[in-house]
């Protein structure tokens, strides 16, 4: 395995750059993008900001606060709440400090390094500070995804890191109101009524727009179709509505507009990679 690595001679350049610890595989130099560790519900002590030193990683860093209360510190000086589903993503050398307000900083946290990190931050995708993640634990598959050493587990969770980097880029985007008012209006409607059936027709009408030129929108803005959009806006609802115990998945499909519980677990699965009782048995503490 270690003559494998050695033939990439440019990759395993950027990684000394990168001063990598042990353990790469074949399998990570090759993809470009691979985890260096992870943690799972590791609690943060509250911290006063004043107290506490700025820093910085040598890696990239994906925090994800699904419970507690925190602050985020920048080295523009500004001090920002950290709401329960909130992350702070983080690039080397970039300093910054996080932790607890006045309660528990509860997180799961992936580090990772590679080309295909650079890249995804030259094209914009990768920023530093704040993002809306959600209460769903996102990270734990992809963390148990890279608990098995396989060659097989880990380029999964390699994928499954770089679709979650892009899926949040998407999610947290910040899209220009003037450009489009009455599109910005749809994805609001849109998030306000996810139990409506929610056709081609339907949306291009809304907008006043023919069924391609709502397809080209959706593309430029959001980067995906419009089903795939409306689709992965309900199984994100979905995730966090599994963290509520005293819902079913009967309701739950109910409450996105399934009349067929099975169509919307058959869905789930597609969209997040199992089933919502695997989902609930394994993700949810």
């Amino acid at each position: 395995m270690h003559k494998k690595i050695a033939k990439d001679t440019n990759i395993m350049q950027h990684a000394n750059e990168h001063s990598l610890p042990k353990g790469i595989q074949a399998i990570h130099c090759k993809y470009g993008l691979w985890i260096c560790k992870f943690s799972r519900a590791s609690h943060g002590l509250p911290t006063n900001p004043a107290k506490m030193s700025m820093r910085h990683f040598d890696f990239y860093d994906l925090s994800h606060m699904f419970d507690g209360h925190g602050w985020y510190y920048s080295p523009d000086g500004k001090i920002q709440e950290v709401e329960k589903g909130d992350g702070i993503l983080v690039t080397p050398g970039f300093k910054h400090k996080y932790g607890g307000y006045k309660e528990f900083y509860i997180e799961d946290a992936i580090s990772f390094y590679g080309p295909v990190a650079d890249s995804l931050v030259n094209s914009g995708i990768i920023k530093n500070g704040i993002l809306k993640i959600g209460q769903a634990r996102r990270l734990l598959p992809i963390i148990e995804l890279a608990m098995d050493h396989s060659e097989d587990s880990q380029l999964k969770a390699n994928i499954e890191l770089q679709k979650l980097l892009l899926d949040l880029y998407f999610e947290n985007k910040n899209t220009v109101a003037s450009e489009n008012p009455v599109f910005i209006r749809l994805l609001e409607e849109i998030k306000k009524t996810p139990e409506r059936y929610w056709s081609l027709e339907i949306m291009a009408d809304f907008c006043n727009l023919s069924v391609s030129q709502l397809k080209r929108v959706f593309n430029r803005r959001v980067g995906m179709t419009p089903k795939n959009y409306v689709d992965c806006l309900k199984m994100q609802l979905a995730s966090e509505m599994l963290t509520e115990k005293h819902k079913t998945v009967k309701d739950i499909a109910a409450a996105l507009g399934y009349s067929d519980p099975y169509h919307f677990s058959r869905r789930f699965k597609e969209l997040k990679g199992c089933s919502p009782l695997k989902y609930i048995s394994r993700f949810i503490r």
